[in-house]
């Protein structure tokens, strides 16, 4: 909050969007930065970020309707944020047609499982709710109390004496301004110090410590798609050092925001390769389970024709002994002559039936129980075939969880499968082949390299994300809109010389909104250190690496045709 309120106060709302549960609003800060509004139940929150507002709007929401019609055009003249609770207060103010002052506020939970937008008037009066089926009662209501976390009172409220359970019955329990993260942080600390002492630490770094804008990960935060993590546990968001995170990764940013902004970013990327994990095992389980069943049906199967030979034995035993077999109802005695001592032993038939045609269904049982056995077996085959592989990628996609493991287990089972792809996938690469050829201005270097410029957002998409190779060097002007250029580099361990890194920005600039601009600024790096945010427009990209060079816009090298 204090380091946004500064940024937002007294601006005036030009946008208002929706995409999902976020809502943008765009004040016209630097840089096209907009406050940004999560209500996910999942992870709320609130922060200034570079993120582009979804280019359709979204009319089929009555609360971002209303939203427009209140706020649009209003300057946001409070920015507030209840006394411990996460519930913030936007109070926008504009001129109605009659030059009368109004008021109108958003009230914002982001609070969990409750988070909720609802925007109210001057006299508190609710005028729309962003999750209609709660209640604005409650949470979402001013709090008279100005309470505030005072570090000189909780030292002196907590003892050197208390011991761990102690503390957590009365700082950590239900109702606490302490949420689980930050009672794990707790224990974490308790193992090298006391109770007092951790908790005493913790409350420092809460609340008298300077802010650090921190992301820990388990692993690089540009690889966090491309490698499975947890998270909840192996990923998290901090503005103190978390002594629960010192086996993780630890990057820090320039602001809160821009760490919020990554970590987001990198928790929907982190998410999304989870959800494709869990569907792909949940494929896999279903079906070596399937099978499993299978299996044990046919095993079932099995034992109810098994030793079809006696079946044969009984029919010729009977008509052996049509002249001495004693009938007894539904058993019949006869001499057994496959036993050499020929004893007598008891066959059973249906009441009434005569020994031949008693003899007769024996027979057809014993056909009927081999044609059985014969398609049990095959059956048995066919589904034990494709168990092992099931089961061998099912072992492989938990010891290897990365993106192309997971690919390629797909990949594999699918086929196994007789699944077909998905349309939207053979259409991509049939996009793919017809784009083959590079698109945009070309362009050579002094020292003999290929330079490729972007004519327009869909070109700079295709030149930066499929034509363009890890180690080729990827330009575009700074803060200003325009092409991306690519200097092919068909050598990965050597770079392409300055000179030509200089003419390729000067090109850069030549083609973006710098063009009458004496001096431009010009972003360039490996395009391995690009990539693209979710669901963004065409165009853009983001950085995670980069050098800067001012050169003057100008087009003076060789174009190739």
């Amino acid at each position: 909050m204090r380091e946004v309120a500064p940024q937002v106060q007294g601006r005036s709302v030009f946008r208002v969007s929706l995409q999902d549960s976020t809502i943008f609003i765009d004040l016209r800060l630097e840089d096209r930065h907009q406050l940004l509004v999560s209500l996910d139940r999942s992870s709320p929150g609130l922060y200034i970020s570079n993120r582009l507002a979804p280019a359709r709007k979204d009319s089929s929401n009555p609360f971002i309707t209303l939203l427009r019609k209140h706020i649009v055009g209003a300057r946001l003249i409070e920015f507030r944020k209840d006394p411990l609770d996460r519930i913030v207060n936007l109070a926008f103010e504009k001129l109605d047609a009659g030059d009368n002052r109004v008021r109108v506020s958003l009230r914002l939970a982001l609070t969990g499982r409750s988070a909720n937008a609802v925007l109210t008037d001057s006299e508190g009066t609710v005028l729309g709710e962003l999750f209609e089926s709660l209640s604005v009662e409650g949470r979402l209501q001013p709090t008279p109390s100005s309470e505030t976390l005072n570090q000189a009172e909780l030292d002196i409220k907590i003892s050197d004496s208390m011991t761990q359970p102690e503390v957590l019955a009365r700082y950590f329990g239900p109702g606490s301004g302490f949420g689980p993260r930050l009672k794990d942080e707790f224990l974490t600390r308790c193992k090298r110090a006391t109770p007092a002492a951790a908790f005493r630490s913790l409350v420092k770094d809460l609340v008298d410590n300077d802010p650090q804008p921190l992301v820990y990960s388990r692993v690089p935060l540009d690889e966090i798609d491309r490698v499975l993590i947890n998270p909840k546990m192996e990923l998290l968001l901090s503005h103190f050092e978390l002594a629960q995170a010192s086996e993780l990764m630890r990057f820090r940013f320039s602001s809160l925001s821009e760490a919020a902004d990554e970590y987001y970013i990198a928790r929907s990327r982190a998410l999304a390769l989870r959800a494709e994990y869990d569907s792909l095992k949940q494929l896999l389980t279903r079906q070596i389970n399937k099978r499993e069943a299978a299996l044990k049906a046919i095993d079932s199967d099995r034992r109810r024709f098994e030793h079809p030979e006696q079946m044969k034995r009984y029919g010729e035993l009977l008509l052996a002994n049509l002249s001495s077999a004693q009938v007894d109802q539904s058993s019949v005695t006869v001499i057994d002559y496959y036993d050499p001592d020929q004893t007598r032993i008891k066959i059973e038939i249906p009441d009434g039936a005569t020994l031949k045609k008693a003899a007769s269904d024996y027979f057809a049982r014993y056909q009927k129980s081999r044609r059985a056995l014969a398609a049990i077996e095959s059956r048995e085959r066919e589904v034990s075939q494709g168990l092992d592989p099931l089961k061998q990628f099912l072992q492989r996609l938990e010891r290897e969880a990365t993106a192309s493991s997971i690919a390629e287990v797909r990949k594999s089972a699918e086929r196994l499968l007789g699944i077909a792809r998905r349309a939207p996938l053979d259409k991509e690469k049939r996009t793919r082949g017809k784009s083959s050829s590079v698109p945009g201005r070309r362009f050579r270097s002094s020292d003999g390299y290929e330079i490729v410029v972007g004519r327009n957002d869909r070109d700079n998409d295709v030149l930066t994300f499929r034509v363009a190779r890890p180690h080729d060097i990827w330009l575009h002007a700074a803060d200003y809109p325009g092409s991306h250029a690519i200097i092919r580099n068909p050598t990965r361990d050597a770079s392409p010389p300055q000179r030509t890194i200089a003419e390729a920005a000067e090109l850069a600039a030549f083609y973006s909104q710098a063009k009458r601009e004496g001096k431009a600024a010009v972003h360039y790096a490996q395009k391995k250190f690009v990539s693209k945010p979710p669901r963004s427009k065409p165009g853009l990209v983001r950085l995670s690496s980069f050098k800067t060079i001012l050169v003057a816009p100008r087009c003076i090298l060789e174009r190739l045709k």
